[in-house]
């Protein structure tokens, strides 16, 4: 970084991949700038924890092709190994275990045929081409995306259809059923089963370790206010490991934290903005990891999402972790957040399901990890395109205030490390 005469002072609030990406982007533009985090840790959601010693994500971790400029990021910390994580991709439907391993078109036609009428396959298909052939309908917002009628996905496809095949999906991105998620953010999901995934070989810590190094990371940092005066943001107030809050003074801020938490700061500064970003609906997540005594899953079915009930998908931690199970519960079934005794039955449940599509005998657990969020996934709104035409419109009476965060251009990693870009350009501009 080369500081220059016109370089400002910024503070991005939030420590998951929505502010790495705002920080670092006015890192390398040659600004001053401090990353604020009110937990101990970086990384947001991808929930960092350890199961025996070996850290483990319990979010977010797999990391697709595609993911541009997420893989640019990691590249600059330094030489980074990957192994694939391309799955076999098996789900239950109506209690037979159906999997589809690299089925080719005509295969996934066949499928979709089977799962629904013609009419479900051929919108579906042609929702999917949209995505394929054009980058940009992987993000919400899009030209064709963002034009889509604001219905529900259940208004759109048939019963079967939903349970079968848009279920997995929005239970997996969204932590929604398809009639809560709507059209307009089918191309988010389209995106993420078109692409394939890897996973960092050492995790994601050596990497926030290495940005930790360039960017100054204040970690159990809680903003109290935002302070404007005149029409623009001057600081923020701050409160640090407990201690009373002090100002801090700043030429501008990135709010890179969930729709429902800037909401709650930006309520005293830019009301109207406040009430639009408490539009945006999030539902809850839980996430437990087992590592077992011995394989339990195989090479063949490495994955499993359900139809119903509370757990979504059961599969392997690592591509040849067989041993090490990740259960996750979402969906309306997985509402409210369990307490531990429910959370217990549940990973019973989901465990006693897939040992019986599997025909596995039981085997015994080594020892067991669980995370829950209340606001684990956005569900977004139902048009789009005008709600980010009313942030615009209302972030531009604060000036030096920008966003950043997953319900601005998707929940994945890419389109989250991808908004806080964006964000510190537009606060540059």
């Amino acid at each position: 970084m080369t500081t220059t005469a016109s370089a400002k002072r910024y503070a991005v609030i939030g420590g998951g991949l929505s502010g790495i990406g705002a920080a670092f982007a006015l890192h390398r533009a040659g600004h001053t700038v401090e990353l604020l985090e009110q937990d101990a840790v970086l990384g947001g959601r991808c929930g960092f924890d350890s199961l025996g010693g070996r850290p483990i994500m319990m979010g977010g971790k797999n990391i697709g092709r595609r993911y541009t400029e997420l893989r640019a990021f990691i590249a600059d910390s330094g030489e980074r190994a990957y192994e694939p994580f391309g799955i076999n991709s098996s789900q239950i439907v109506d209690g037979e275990l159906v999997t589809l391993d690299n089925p080719g078109v005509a295969g996934f036609l066949r499928h979709l045929l089977r799962m629904g009428s013609p009419i479900d396959a051929a919108r579906l298909l042609y929702y999917g081409a949209r995505v394929r052939f054009d980058e940009s309908n992987r993000y919400l917002g899009s030209d064709c995306f963002g034009k889509a009628e604001s219905a529900t996905l259940d208004a759109r496809f048939g019963a079967d259809f939903c349970r079968s095949v848009l279920r997995p999906l929005t239970v997996r991105l969204n932590a929604a059923e398809p009639g809560e998620v709507y059209l307009g953010a089918l191309g988010v999901g389209l995106g993420m089963v078109q692409d394939r995934y890897d996973q960092l070989v050492d995790g994601m810590q050596p990497v926030l370790d290495w940005f930790a190094a360039q960017v100054p990371v204040r970690l159990g940092t809680r903003v109290d206010r935002i302070v404007a005066r005149d029409g623009r943001v001057i600081g923020l107030d701050l409160a640090e490991n407990g201690r009373a809050a002090e100002f801090s003074a700043y030429d501008g801020v990135v709010l890179a934290i969930p729709a429902h938490a800037a909401a709650v700061l930006l309520e005293p500064v830019v009301p109207a903005l406040s009430k639009t970003l408490n539009e945006v609906a999030y539902h809850p997540s839980t996430v437990a990891v087992v590592h077992y005594e011995q394989p339990f899953f195989g090479s063949d079915v490495r994955s499993i999402a359900f139809d119903s009930g509370p757990c979504s998908a059961a599969g392997v931690y690592g591509v040849n972790d067989l041993d090490i199970v990740r259960y996750t519960f979402s969906g309306r079934d997985a509402r409210p957040i369990p307490d531990a005794l429910l959370l217990a039955q549940w990973i019973d449940d989901a465990e006693a399901r897939v040992r019986g599509c599997l025909d596995r005998p039981a085997i015994s657990r080594v020892r067991t990890e669980t995370r829950s969020w209340a606001a684990a996934h956005c569900a977004y709104l139902p048009d789009h395109t005008g709600f980010r035409a009313r942030l615009r419109e209302q972030l531009d009476s604060v000036a030096g205030l920008q966003l950043a965060g997953d319900y601005l251009l998707g929940a994945q990693l890419e389109a989250c490390y991808r908004s806080g870009i964006a964000a510190a350009t537009a606060l540059t501009a």
